[in-house]
């Protein structure tokens, strides 16, 4: 049985259409919105806020306050992250002091996520007084962050791990003025 090539074709070009017709339509990626509409301009989210930062079974928590802008779409950046004081030392930080701590990399980029965010290469450098056992720590971590509102965002709790064992967690709250304006979607 000869075959005919020219329906042979065109027979794989309508099953190519078809198949095309009925597979789903590709997920699009979440981006940032104002009030629901995206973001076409430069924004920047006022953060304040806790982290915890553990080394082993020891660690100290301190207080944080960040800035992250963006203009639109599904990346954004931490251009701030200052750490104001350290203190509840536990562990080998039971009575240490913090010297200094620098956030190294900035900007920091942020990825959007369907309901939340990744913080990549969260670098920060901690060095502590003398009568410390541990004279500093320099460590990059890649939290994911979760958002408690995605579409309006008032608050957001991160957590990053890398193999040390070292964990960095806490919570950022957004300034008040404009809580719950921006959010992903």
């Amino acid at each position: 049985m000869k075959i005919d090539r020219r329906l042979l074709l065109a027979g794989l070009a309508i099953a190519v259409t078809m198949m095309g017709a009925v597979s789903a339509p590709a997920a699009s990626a979440a981006v940032w919105k104002d009030k629901g509409v995206n973001v076409t301009k430069l924004i920047s989210i006022g953060l304040s806020g806790g982290e915890i930062f553990e080394s082993g079974t020891s660690g100290m928590s301190c207080e944080i306050v960040a800035t992250l802008t963006t203009e639109g779409g599904s990346t954004g950046k931490i251009t701030k992250w200052e750490t104001k004081k350290c203190s509840g030392g536990f562990g080998e930080f039971a009575k240490c002091e913090l010297s200094t701590s620098e956030s190294k990399g900035l900007p920091w980029t942020v990825d959007v996520n369907a309901t939340d965010l990744t913080f990549t290469n969260m670098h920060i450098r901690r060095t502590f007084k003398a009568g410390c056992p541990i004279a500093e720590l320099d460590k990059t971590v890649s939290p994911t962050v979760t958002l408690l509102s995605p579409a309006e965002i008032t608050e957001m709790e991160f957590n990053g791990a890398i193999a040390g064992p070292y964990k960095a967690f806490g919570s950022l709250k957004v300034e008040a003025a404009i809580a719950g304006t921006y959010g992903i979607g």
